[in-house]
């Protein structure tokens, strides 16, 4: 009896360390992914410039700051991608915007964070970082 209490024991301690560990990696799998479609965001940004007659980034705002919002999904996967569903719209663990940015951004400025306001991101068309 005593033998199997102190297997329970065990068990429940590695399963313990096993969940921390689980829940980390997808904390930072889901970051990642979020930094990987504003990579795609700021590729993307150049052939839209390119392509429309008015020689512009697509922003989903006005001004020079945004807050990262699921609503603006539709449009970034419609303007930006093509309609090819890039941004996560049923679940997204990590919004976006993007804004026109300050004149030291260089055009653009791309915002990401979790729904609940956490893991704030950004990247600009110099390819600037913070939050990464």
């Amino acid at each position: 009896m005593i033998e199997l209490l102190v297997v329970v024991g065990i068990i429940g301690i590695l399963a313990a360390v096993g969940i921390v560990s689980y829940v980390g990696y997808v904390a930072g799998a889901q970051k990642t992914d979020a930094q990987n479609n504003m990579q795609a965001m700021y590729m993307v940004q150049e052939e839209y410039k390119a392509s429309n007659a008015l020689n512009t980034y697509y922003t989903t705002s006005t001004g020079n700051t945004c807050t990262p919002n699921s609503s603006n999904h539709n449009n970034i996967n419609t303007n930006l991608f093509g309609g090819k569903e890039q941004i996560d719209i049923s679940d997204p663990k990590f919004v976006f915007c993007i804004a026109g940015g300050s004149g030291s951004d260089g055009g653009f400025k791309i915002f990401s964070q979790r729904p609940d306001g956490s893991d704030q991101m950004t990247l600009n068309a110099n390819n600037a970082k913070s939050g990464w």
